[in-house]
């Protein structure tokens, strides 16, 4: 009589196959499309606020990792081209701190997690669809009267100074109404808060 055993090969074939998450960001004039893409994880990108590039790269990492997270991913290199984003624990800004200490708190409870610094060229993908985002601020052509231009920078809650000027984004001020309207259509299609002057 034969004996037959059962055997069950854990980790035969070693650990699982690393996933690859790439992160960009397109910045412009206080808004910034950011995107994380992925063959593991389905492709995503939009349109935030932000006062530097650096923080939309931070922005866009963080909802890469966001994601991974949601997906149950434990073993994944994030990808991207930006200095401060892949060693966001040597950043010098401080306002960008809560930013860098997410990143760091994702990394810390994620063991298997690592970012990595790539070449651009590595993160084709990832930066197109961060420039679509970016650019679904511009795309928009409109013509409005004028006094229906000011009830909309109004309802926007985009400030004007004392100076003529509109506070078009938290950091960025304009003489041109043109830039507050566009910046007031995109305010009230993303339901965001008003911006305040500063």
């Amino acid at each position: 009589m034969e004996d037959f055993f059962t055997v069950t090969l854990t980790g035969f074939y070693g650990r699982p196959s690393m996933i690859y998450v790439n992160s960009d960001a397109s910045y412009r004039d206080g808004w910034a499309g950011i995107a994380y893409q992925s063959d593991n994880l389905e492709s995503h990108s939009r349109l935030v606020q932000c006062q530097t590039s650096s923080e939309a790269e931070l922005r866009a990492l963080l909802l890469a990792m966001s994601a991974a997270e949601q997906a149950g991913l434990t073993d994944v290199i994030f990808r991207t081209d930006c200095e401060s984003a892949a060693q966001p624990d040597r950043g010098k800004n401080e306002y960008l701190r809560p930013l860098r200490d997410r990143v760091a708190s994702y990394l810390a409870a994620h063991p298997g997690w690592r970012v990595k610094k790539v070449n651009r060229t590595e993160n084709v993908l990832a930066n197109t669809l961060a420039r679509q985002a970016r650019r679904s601020a511009d795309d928009v052509t409109v013509t409005v009267h004028s006094e229906i231009a000011v009830a909309l920078i109004e309802r926007a809650g985009i400030p004007e100074t004392r100076q003529g000027r509109w506070q078009v984004s938290p950091d960025r001020r304009s003489s041109s109404r043109t830039a507050a309207l566009t910046a007031a259509l995109v305010l009230l299609a993303k339901g965001a808060t008003p911006i305040q002057v500063i």
